[in-house]
């Protein structure tokens, strides 16, 4: 008989970009698809001022799975849980919660929990998850490293002007 208790598993990595940055691309659903390689899309089912519903579609050991999670966001503590609502099968339940953490100004380690259990209880759908969570949490938190200090040393080399060039033509 297999243990009824969900699994949990933790991933972290460390990025050279603040804090308040690094919360700021992971509770923005919107970027997700060009931030996290395995996201095809999300969108937004409900919002309020520190809870949403949202809808994702995103590959899990190469298939395509969507389902719906509550996401509750806490950007003073820099946090957002996470729970699905609706799971696809293998998985029965899943959730669990990103943790950013100031290092210092200018880094930050992002942890990545999850927990969850398989329909039934069954060894080989949560040997399937074992393996779904651990590369997509790898491959999501190598690309969210990759993404958010590009951002954040464009952010430095950028700057804005305007310039105003008057020629005689009509529009």
């Amino acid at each position: 008989m297999t243990d009824p208790r969900p699994r949990e598993v933790e991933h972290e990595i460390t990025v050279s970009a603040p804090a308040a940055e690094v919360y700021r691309l992971i509770a923005e659903v919107e970027n997700w698809p060009r931030i996290f390689p395995p996201t095809i899309y999300v969108d937004h089912i409900e919002r309020t001022a520190g809870e949403e519903l949202i809808r994702i579609w995103a590959t899990a050991n190469g298939e395509a799975k969507n389902w719906t999670s509550r996401r509750v966001l806490d950007p003073e503590a820099m946090r957002i849980t996470f729970r699905q609502q609706v799971s696809t099968p293998p998985v029965a339940t899943m959730g669990g919660t990103w943790i950013i953490e100031p290092l210092s100004a200018t880094e930050s380690r992002i942890r990545l929990l999850h927990d969850y259990t398989a329909v039934d209880d069954d060894p080989a759908g949560l040997a399937w998850i074992d393996e779904a969570v651990d590369r997509n949490s790898r491959s999501e938190l190598a690309a969210l490293k990759t993404n958010v200090e590009r951002v954040t040393a464009a952010a430095e080399l950028t700057f804005s002007f305007e310039d105003t060039v008057e020629i005689a033509g009509s529009a």
